[in-house]
């Protein structure tokens, strides 16, 4: 590909997610594209959009705000941050993240890589799981 393809529309589709838009991210994603994340590798159009609708499931207020975007050699760089609250007592969930998007000859994202951190961004949020993994944080970080 000789040109930078256009990361607005999808910068636009990210910051506007809801579960009644998932089902646009087909006009951005080519057929078979492929998203990974920390929980996911899926292939196609059907299976992101499972992913995406999955979120609004146990979460709600679901917003990405982009923090900054990059092209370098053949990808788009997309920093993130996401944020939502849990229905059940209202904890907010918060995190930072990258998106690597990869797009075809016809401008359509073929791989749509997200980096967050598990931990911080998740596990740590759980009960008895979230404290073990804060009180071993504490530990490492004194003992360094």
């Amino acid at each position: 590909m000789t040109s930078v393809p256009p990361i607005d529309p999808f910068q636009r589709y990210l910051e506007n997610l809801t579960a009644e838009t998932v089902p646009h991210l087909a006009e951005l994603v080519a057929g078979d594209v492929r998203f990974i994340d920390p929980f996911h590798d899926v292939s196609g159009i059907a299976a992101t959009e499972r992913v995406f609708a999955a979120i609004f499931v146990s979460l709600k207020n679901v917003r990405f705000t982009v923090i900054d975007k990059a092209w370098s050699g053949n990808a788009w760089y997309l920093r993130w941050r996401f944020e939502a609250e849990r229905p059940q007592g209202g904890q907010i969930l918060a995190f930072d993240g990258m998106s690597e998007l990869y797009f075809d000859a016809d401008n359509r994202v073929r791989l749509y890589r997200d980096h967050w951190d598990a931990a911080t961004g998740f596990y740590e949020k759980l009960p008895v799981l979230g404290w073990v993994l804060r009180l071993l944080r504490r530990k490492i970080a004194s003992a360094a």
